[in-house]
């Protein structure tokens, strides 16, 4: 299963026609897709009511990872740790992490600041 973060969501609607729309085709179609309330808060919040309710469909229908109390303790805990080897992350994407290393999901993430997560499975999308 693979966590698709608001990064691949925002291109995947912003023009279907590329190889990041083709890998998320892919994982729709094979139903190995999921979200969580982080991603999903991210990409409705920056859209107009239309679209809005036309996404929220699609997400319904996706398999949902809940978010638990040790999940935001791990996240910080993780922001913890990448701060005193002098890195910063966004809050939000320590708790996507945690999400995915909790689930044993991949993360489809155009975010770079992933990369310094190297437990994190990370999924690679289909050749262009």
């Amino acid at each position: 299963m693979v966590l698709i973060d608001s990064s691949v969501w925002i291109e995947f609607f912003r023009t279907k026609t590329t190889t990041i729309g083709d890998s998320v085709e892919d994982l729709l179609d094979t139903n190995d897709a999921t979200l969580c309330g982080v991603v999903e808060m991210e990409i409705l919040h920056g859209l107009r009511p239309r679209e809005q309710k036309k996404i929220a469909e699609l997400f319904k229908v996706l398999p949902y990872i809940n978010t638990e109390r040790q999940d935001f303790i791990e996240a910080g805990l993780l922001l913890a740790r990448l701060r005193s080897t002098g890195i910063t992350i966004p809050a939000t994407d320590a708790l996507i992490a945690t999400i995915c290393l909790r689930h044993n999901l991949s993360l489809f993430s155009l975010d770079k600041h992933f990369d310094y997560l190297t437990e994190l499975k990370r999924f690679k999308q289909l050749a262009g």
